[in-house]
């Protein structure tokens, strides 16, 4: 994923910056000098648009500021890593010191959503932080992104698939979602669904003592349905999975299905306002 769509030259270090809107600035006219915008005011005027809805410092020193519009040529991602920190307008969350800073035109909305949950993921780990703030160059940060970044060189198949997952014992969905927004699902429907082993061991007197059907099931099941494009993109979700605790190869965790669709009418994939 990064390989598509990291540029060496849309990495700066320590920049001379002290606020918000100087770093706003130098940014897009950083991203129009080098062709990744079609209009440098009208992308700036969605950039503030976008920042006035809503903070985006959303956890301590970490920043993703972004903009969709149509000014956007393509896609692109400017890394900004700042030692002494940016005033960010947010108080609680401090200067920030790592800014990944996103641009997207409408139609790409679903691989930006992509890179943003994988961006969120790899920079809650401390080791990719603490390495990140050493970089000295860009190609240093290039390099440190393809370390953390899993083999994506795999044949593609060719097949479209109806993914059911199910999940037991889920406190959470937001990582969840997160995960799997960076697999390349963003057009999912949630159910919460009833464990029919919970229901025979603890709801119907003729199996009271068959509890040992529900062990390692949740009374409430999350249910997911989802259109996939590949097969990868299932195997890329499990891998994932993995990765915030749920190992589907665990018993009682949960599992997950796919069926081959032979045709489909209509469009599976939802407009969504970033």
């Amino acid at each position: 994923m990064w390989k598509k769509i990291i540029d060496k030259n849309l990495v700066i270090i320590n920049p001379d910056i002290k606020d918000k809107k100087g770093l706003f600035e130098r940014l897009v006219n950083h991203v129009d000098k080098n062709d990744y915008i079609l209009n440098r005011n009208q992308f700036l005027e969605a950039l503030i648009e976008r920042e006035n809805v809503s903070n985006t410092e959303l956890s301590p020193g970490i920043a993703f500021p972004h903009a969709r519009s149509e000014a956007v040529a393509r896609l692109f991602l400017s890394i900004v890593i700042s030692k002494d920190g940016i005033e960010y307008d947010n108080p609680e969350m401090g200067p920030a010191q790592i800014i990944f800073f996103f641009g997207c035109s409408p139609a790409d909305v679903k691989q930006y959503l992509q890179i943003l949950a994988k961006s969120s993921r790899i920079l809650k780990k401390e080791e990719f932080r603490r390495a990140l703030l050493l970089c000295q160059k860009p190609q240093e940060v290039v390099d440190l992104l393809m370390q953390f970044s899993e083999d994506e060189t795999a044949e593609e198949d060719q097949n479209s698939y109806l993914m059911l997952l199910t999940l037991n014992n889920l406190d959470d969905m937001s990582e969840v979602m997160s995960t799997m927004v960076e697999a390349g699902i963003n057009n999912a429907s949630l159910v919460e669904s009833v464990s029919m082993a919970k229901k025979l061991a603890y709801e119907m007197p003729v199996f009271a003592g068959l509890s040992f059907l529900a062990q390692g099931k949740s009374l409430k099941s999350q249910l997911i349905f989802a259109y996939l494009e590949s097969k990868k993109t299932a195997e890329k979700l499990v891998q994932l999975l993995k990765e915030i605790d749920l190992d589907l190869g665990k018993k009682g965790v949960g599992f997950i299905q796919l069926i081959k669709i032979d045709t489909i009418f209509g469009d599976p994939e939802e407009e969504i306002e970033i």
